[in-house]
């Protein structure tokens, strides 16, 4: 998980806030003046830090402070983060009062198709990054205390594993069992035939120290490490080491191997920070599509009607492709939103759907792509289809968060 800075967060919303209170006149609600809503903005957010804008001070001292400007939002969301995630302490009446003027201020530009609720607050851990849906249930990996949960309506969640690691990664079915593997400090695989009962079945070299993602391919199970390394098991027990993608003398975070993926009759996999390969066998791999890693690495992954999409990590690209070799950019995050990280790709009813950062876009036809949610100011970890709903998992200190939503057209 990306780590973000608090007073950042807060300088983007407060230098907003300021903006609206000194530079407008605008009544907002019932015996509700511009005046009077001022006051309630100024008295709850800053609290926070102080922010200059324009020269003019929120509160304290702003000598050390840059000048920020926000985007327009939803405001109830950015507003709901400040209380869930960073402890802002403001009224159900307050946070209205500030919602209505900033909404009437600066309204998004166009609404979205549908709305995301909250579909649980997972009470141990921070980051929710595993989403699987199987057999009637829905399971989260979640980072920090490296536990795994599992719902069968989507809403009520019950702890079905403590692994004693930081992370759980990657759950996937394979041979009617489910398998999850972990990072930090132990790369291990664990399983459960059930959902229910788990157990530790297979420990990787202590050196790779995390396994960050698993695959199917032509009857075996892949493991991708921290080490850009690549495991194959027929039976999810016994392990080889079958490829290292790139040569690195320790485990960490850029060479982090963040899926597997099989997309006609070929497996792709993509390191945090570096490149994409792909191989036919298991064991040979090959680097493919220059174009897409020159200057980033790659992370979101997902197959969609007869095509290969993947997402790039630091400017917000997806690429894609119908036969590994021929690649084409059909999305740019500096043209959209700010957000610049996709995360995570999922496929929900007839559309593809892609975090990116907090942000939420979709496409029916792989090359429009439409804004269909804001999430979190972090990042959204992981998405899947379960039920009639498509379910998104990301943080919300001190608690990992899952969304979800229904979309009727």
């Amino acid at each position: 998980m990306r780590k973000f800075k608090r007073s950042v967060f807060f300088s983007v919303l407060i230098a907003f806030v300021l903006w609206s209170g000194y530079f407008t006149n605008r009544v907002l609600g019932a015996g509700e003046t511009q005046e009077t809503a001022q006051q309630t903005v100024g008295r709850v957010c800053s609290q926070c830090h102080a922010v200059e804008v324009n020269g003019l001070c929120v509160s304290g001292d702003c000598k050390s402070r840059g000048v920020h400007r926000a985007q327009n939002r939803d405001w109830a969301t950015v507003l709901s983060w400040m209380r869930e995630a960073f402890d802002c302490k403001m009224t159900d009446d307050e946070l209205k009062t500030i919602t209505r003027y900033l909404t009437d201020l600066s309204p998004l530009k166009k609404p979205y198709p549908y709305t995301w609720e909250k579909a649980g607050a997972m009470p141990i851990g921070w980051n929710v990054v595993s989403l699987t849906a199987h057999a009637g249930a829905i399971y989260a990996g979640i980072e920090g205390g490296g536990r795994i949960y599992r719902s069968i309506d989507g809403l009520q969640w019950q702890e079905v594993a403590s692994t004693h690691q930081l992370t759980v990664y990657g759950i996937t079915p394979f041979q009617g069992a489910l398998y999850a593997g972990t990072n930090d400090p132990k790369p291990q695989i664990w399983k459960s035939l059930d959902g229910l009962d788990w157990t530790l079945v297979a420990d990787l070299p202590a050196d790779d120290r995390g396994v960050i993602s698993l695959g199917l391919f032509k009857g075996s199970l892949y493991a991708g490490t921290a080490k850009s390394r690549i495991y194959r098991s027929s039976d999810g027990k016994q392990w080889e080491k079958t490829a290292t993608l790139e040569e690195t003398p320790a485990a960490g975070f850029g060479h982090w191997v963040r899926f597997l993926v099989e997309f006609k009759g070929t497996l792709y996999a993509g390191i945090e920070s570096g490149k994409l390969y792909r191989t036919q066998d298991g064991t040979r791999w090959t680097e493919v599509a220059p174009e897409v890693t020159q200057s980033t690495g790659v992370r979101g992954a997902a197959v969609f009607g007869d095509t290969l999409y993947v997402g790039t990590t630091r400017n917000g690209q997806i690429w894609r492709t119908k036969d590994g070799l021929s690649w084409t950019k059909v999305f740019d995050a500096t043209t959209q939103r700010p957000g610049r990280y996709v995360a995570s790709m999922g496929v929900y009813r007839d559309a593809l759907y892609a975090g990116i950062s907090g942000f939420v876009f979709r496409t029916k036809d792989g090359l429009e792509w439409e804004e269909t949610g804001n999430l979190t100011p972090f990042t959204i970890e992981s998405m899947t289809s379960f039920g009639d709903s498509l379910y998104a998992g990301t943080t919300m200190p001190p608690h990992g968060w899952i969304y979800r939503t229904k979309v009727k057209k």
